[in-house]
């Protein structure tokens, strides 16, 4: 076959895809229908026209060789007003089909296995499509043999509202992903029964009723959001009345659309050109990712907030500060729920985006409920508290921008939950820059040294103290502060008052100092909740100073004697206990050591006798953090109150420890004063001895 044949033969068989574009139909399409961009290619996809020329339907793409959408565009402006695979673009060979059915675009892929891109959902089954239609106001509507509407474009609108549109209660409008990318991103505006309000995520950050250019002219329920030539506006169900408006200039064609940049606006279309009438928020910091997660917006400028450190428009975002501390994923990783919890505090100068918008979780709380609501919860990514009206705010995942207090809202305390990611043993390492290999290479010899020197000096230290004992109680004339100097590993030991001072700093602030525990660790807090205790009575809580809990006589404690006596506090008491008996009573000031006596007030014990017994809560969710507990010692936060029912655990102990002491049922005294329920019960483990970790 000579040349000229191949020519004819190819320009016969492609002639039909090459002259016979199909033409543009006005207004209406009756089924069966089907179009393709490559179908119209002449027409640049555009396959169906309005009677007034004002908007067209078509298959068409934003730029070259990038996917192909099924849209409606307005005419003079260029404007995309709707789009209907917005999530699932095709290619210019994927075909739209007009049937009985409604509308539907199909795809292929490489295999030619087609599936539905999109498709028209929701129409009743009973009634057949007849015809599409553009309506002259921009609306497309499937209509039956009947010319009666049973689908809308302007019901399932895109980011986009034009002049002559109107939204139900419920519809929202969806902003793009980015400008290059038209599937829906995470900003949109809802209508509700009562205002009309932008979110991210789910939470608000922008509502109608609280723009200082609209006005309320109504308290009726909400129906309608309208959008027309002489503004926006809320309306009820006869779509007459007023409830909120917008007013605005008069426009021939106007349209309200939701940006990817989370900003609403309203522009006009005047002279070939766009005039920008209405844009909201106007504070870029309100809006919820302008600083991307965790980032702290100020006067439009980011950066990280207060313990934070990072470039926070950089992906890895701000970071804690502390290296030991890591955001948590939010419920993506299961393991985080085991590990210990930290709040980082952002003081009282910044403010979430949400929590304008929002009811508290709960109101009448304390900073320490609302920060273990916030730790049993998964997707709680931090709080805000209000120190005023404890209320409690939580952040949920996901974590947008931080932003400055306004003057009215700086009365909430804000706080980042973190997780521990490292011991305090291993922050210790990186600070001092020693490996843990030097230790274990340390000379054996050396070792072995260190022990028999500490070993000789403990010996020495025994043997001495044991011979003053001895001789002190050899003459009769012993006292309570004689034997105050004894110090045997394992006894009881009795601290004065001015160790106590020193070590606390006269009852303040760094109380953790004494435990080293600084994390949020529940078995930490018990831990903690005991030393508090120990504070207030002056010695140890050990076995030897149990006692059995049914203390209703005073006159029945220690040996007899009144509680006036020099005894300060019963013997044998299981003191966690007594303190819980007494704070049912209110009688604090019978728990301190009687050497404290007009040094320490009683709202001093009672803090301490509080906090203590937060502490010990028998269910570990409902422990303080350790941050809190120093800041309701501090007295930043306010106290929380015991919960009896997670104490009453003690009593139970309480009546053991009441038992073991009358095992032998003897009182007969060594040197040392000590009789042998005591040396019964010191020789319970830690965990008989105070209860559940």
């Amino acid at each position: 076959m000579g040349s000229s044949s191949l020519f004819l033969f190819f320009s016969s068989a492609l002639l039909p895809y090459l002259c016979l574009s199909g033409p543009i139909t006005i207004q209406t399409i009756k089924q069966p229908f089907t179009a393709s961009h490559f179908q119209y290619i002449d027409q640049s996809g555009v396959f169906l026209i309005s009677s007034n020329g004002n908007f067209t339907a078509s298959i068409s793409n934003f730029e070259e060789k990038s996917p192909y959408y099924f849209c409606i565009t307005h005419v003079l402006s260029d404007a995309i007003i709707w789009i209907a695979n917005r999530n699932h673009p095709i290619s210019d060979s994927d075909k739209l089909y007009l049937t009985a059915n409604g509308l539907a675009i199909n795809t292929a892929d490489s295999s030619s296995n087609t599936s539905v891109a999109w498709s028209t959902q929701g129409l009743n089954s009973s009634s057949q499509v007849s015809a599409m239609q553009l309506q002259d106001s921009g609306n497309l509507v499937l209509l039956d043999r009947n010319n009666v509407s049973l689908w809308g474009s302007f019901d399932h609108p895109t980011d986009t509202i034009v002049m002559g549109q109107s939204l139900a209660v419920g519809t929202s409008v969806d902003c793009y992903t980015a400008d290059n990318d038209r599937s829906d991103g995470d900003y949109r505006l809802v209508v509700t029964d009562g205002d009309a309000v932008l979110q991210w995520n789910r939470m608000s950050y922008w509502k109608l009723s609280a723009e200082p250019k609209g006005s309320q002219d109504s308290t009726v329920p909400v129906s309608f959001l309208a959008l027309n030539d002489t503004g926006l506006f809320l309306l009820g169900s006869d779509r007459s009345t007023v409830v909120i408006k917008l007013t605005l200039g008069p426009a021939n064609f106007r349209v309200a659309k939701l940006g990817f940049d989370g900003k609403f606006r309203i522009r006009k279309f005047v002279d070939k050109n766009w005039v920008q009438e209405f844009v909201s928020p106007a504070d870029d910091c309100q809006i919820p990712l302008v600083c991307n997660k965790m980032g702290l917006c100020t006067s439009g400028r980011c950066s990280c907030p207060p313990n934070f450190h990072g470039d926070p428009l950089s992906k890895s975002g701000c970071t804690p500060t502390d290296a030991s501390l890591a955001l948590p994923s939010g419920c993506i990783d299961r393991k985080e729920s085991n590990s210990s919890v930290f709040y980082v505090n952002l003081g009282s100068e910044l403010d979430y985006f949400a929590n304008g918008f929002m009811d508290p979780a709960k109101r009448d709380i304390s900073l320490l409920a609302c920060q273990d609501l916030c730790t049993r919860n998964c997707s709680c990514l931090g709080i805000f508290y209000g120190n005023s009206s404890a209320s409690c705010y939580l952040l949920e995942n996901p974590l947008g921008s931080i932003m400055e207090a306004s003057s009215s809202d700086r009365k909430r305390l804000g706080y980042i939950k973190t997780i521990i990611v490292s011991s305090n043993a291993n922050k210790l390492n990186e600070a001092t820059g020693f490996p843990i290999v030097g230790l274990i290479l340390l000379p054996s010899s050396g070792v072995l040294l260190i022990i028999i020197v500490v070993l000789g000096f403990i010996c020495w230290r025994r043997n001495r103290l044991y011979r003053t004992a001895k001789s002190k109680l050899g003459r009769g004339d012993s006292s309570s502060s004689e034997l105050e100097i004894i110090s045997v590993p394992g006894l009881p030991v009795r601290f004065n008052y001015e160790d106590l001072v020193s070590a606390t700093e006269s009852f303040s602030t760094q109380i953790e100092w004494i435990t080293g525990v600084t994390i949020s660790d529940k078995a930490d807090v018990y831990s903690y909740g005991m030393v508090l205790l120990e504070i207030v009575r002056g010695r140890k809580n050990s076995a030897a100073q149990q006692q059995s809990p049914s203390l209703e006589n005073d006159s029945s404690y220690g040996n007899g004697s009144s509680s006036s006596s020099s005894g300060w506090e019963p013997r044998q008491a299981y003191f966690p206990l007594h303190a819980l008996e007494m704070h049912e009573k209110k009688r604090y000031s019978e728990l301190a050591d009687s050497r404290l006596e007009r040094r320490v007030t009683n709202e001093e014990v009672r803090k301490l006798v509080k906090v203590a017994l937060c502490c010990l809560h028998e269910d570990p969710s409902l422990r303080p953090a350790m941050v809190t507990v120093v800041s309701m010692l501090e007295g930043t936060s306010p106290l929380t109150e015991p919960r009896q029912e997670s104490l009453n655990f003690l009593r139970f102990y309480g009546r053991r420890f009441s038992e073991a002491s009358r095992i032998e049922g003897s009182n007969d005294r060594n040197e040392f004063g000590f009789s042998s329920s005591d040396r019964l019960m010191s020789c319970m483990s830690a965990q008989q001895l105070s209860g559940p970790r």
